[in-house]
């Protein structure tokens, strides 16, 4: 097991270390020189996807929402084929990143507030994700808690660093196609018997005490609406998708990639909902679910396989996060608000004047990369605490980004006001306690819904201004 995972860890930098040759500038670094393929980016699209909240986190719920926990990533497939309309719109309008777009559309002052808060929470996901694969590598492996988030910290930190999108978009594809295969082999073996040498569940009886799909007690209407708004809307206007969809080489490739990224996901949504109900099987485990489903069915050698499918769960969204956070992060430092051409760590100053572009730009992932290590270090419970950052972020920018592409306008501070509103109402949905009252256990659900309205509200008001100036 340790071989296995040393051999991959070491192929990961190999590919980082060929990646970082063919680096020359910013557009290189930042957005694979608009240069990907749609295989490229769609295969990034789903490594970035499938990260350790939809794989991991999904299958663990299995015990309270069973076969709905299928719809994460239906929710996911959807949010996706809603971006497909808008993409030649944000293509022709974004740069390198989601703050990029949001100036284009709405300028500058809308911009600072996108900058500062997406790299807040964005940071904190990044640790989230260092958590769980030293969890992983705890399960797999000798070693300590400390020693594995230091390893996961420095070896996708190291390869976003040396060849930044170039590295991530061929490290993605790669780690895809292992997600993939590891989450088929093991829905095949539970679904087929398992290891007759373990003593996996039977299946015919987790089936009938499962709850069920699409709906049930635990999981109703209105929260699969409730997922469309604060986790669906994310696939289709989330800072790591749009950063996918800026490396396309043209509009064309980046509609067939997320297209691509959507009929892949449908099925993959199927077979996690089905591990999530095999899971509930096992009873109380340790550790994450779908390790214990995977040394309840599987024949010893296949082990390491879903070792390093988990660890990529973990690695493809972590690297992809990174990246999108510290390009917005460069964008703060700019001495060149007036261009977007060049990105803000782009920006000269008589004290830096020696140092390169891509030279600041690795120093600010560095500079990320440890401070989310030392997050991950000091708050080992932080994932479900982290995860709301999804919510908040769509409660926040999904109506003004949708807004902007189908060609509306609103005055600046109207956006900014609707981006704060909108971010402040969903963090309270999802910290609120449940009131007294007929509607009282419905407050959190309430909130987030007036996220939205509210955003919308203000949007319209401003465009109503917009309209009397004009």
């Amino acid at each position: 097991m340790n071989i296995a995972l040393i051999v991959y860890l070491i192929f990961l930098i190999f590919i980082a270390a060929r990646s970082a040759r063919h680096v020359k500038d910013i557009p290189d670094f930042f957005v694979a020189r608009k240069g990907a393929s749609a295989k490229a980016v769609a295969g990034s699209l789903v490594a970035t996807i499938l990260g350790g909240s939809a794989v991991i986190g999904a299958i663990d719920s299995g015990a309270r929402l069973g076969g709905s926990a299928t719809w994460f990533m239906l929710v996911g497939a959807l949010g996706l084929l809603v971006l497909i309309p808008f993409a030649g719109h944000a293509y022709q309008h974004g740069k390198y990143a989601l703050p990029d777009l949001v100036e284009s559309l709405y300028g500058k002052g809308p911009r600072l507030v996108a900058s500062l808060v997406i790299p807040v929470a964005w940071t904190g996901i990044v640790a989230a994700q260092i958590i769980a694969a030293a969890k992983l590598l705890m399960t797999f492996t000798a070693l300590s808690y400390t020693a594995a988030a230091i390893v996961a910290a420095a070896v996708f930190t190291g390869y976003t660093l040396a060849g930044g999108q170039l590295s991530i978009l061929r490290t993605d594809f790669l780690q895809a196609c292992l997600i993939v295969l590891g989450l088929v082999v093991l829905a095949g073996f539970a679904l087929f018997g398992g290891n007759p040498e373990n003593a996996a569940p039977s299946l015919s009886a987790i089936l009938q005490g499962a709850p069920a799909f699409p709906f049930n007690t635990n999981f109703s209407p209105l929260d699969l609406f409730l997922l469309i708004l604060t986790y669906g809307t994310t696939y289709t206007a989330g800072p790591d998708i749009f950063s996918r969809m800026f490396c396309a080489k043209d509009t064309a490739t980046a509609k067939k990639a997320i297209f691509t990224a959507a009929a892949i996901l449908v099925p993959v949504a199927f077979v996690i909902g089905f591990l999530a109900v095999y899971g509930v099987g096992l009873g109380d485990v340790q550790g994450a679910r779908i390790t214990a489903i995977a040394n309840a069915v599987l024949p010893q050698p296949l082990i390491p396989l879903i070792a390093l499918a988990l660890l990529s769960v973990v690695l493809s969204s972590a690297d992809t996060t990174l990246l999108s956070s510290s390009v917005i992060i460069c964008g703060l430092f700019s001495r060149n608000a007036e261009s977007r051409e060049i990105p803000a760590c782009a920006g000269m100053t008589t004290m830096d004047a020696g140092m390169t572009p891509l030279t600041k730009a690795r120093i600010v992932i560095l500079l990320n990369g440890i401070v989310a290590l030392l997050l991950a270090l000091v708050f080992t419970d932080i994932i479900g605490t982290l995860l709301l950052a999804l919510a908040v972020y769509a409660g926040a920018f999904t109506v003004p980004i949708l807004w902007g592409l189908l060609g509306l306008k609103a005055k600046p501070k109207f956006v900014a006001v609707a981006i704060v509103a909108g971010g402040v109402l969903a963090l309270a949905g999802k910290l609120c306690p449940a009131l007294p009252g007929p509607l009282g256990g419905h407050t959190g659900d309430i909130l987030m819904i007036a996220a939205f309205v509210v955003n919308g509200i203000v949007l319209a008001v401003g465009r109503e201004h917009l309209s009397k100036q004009v």
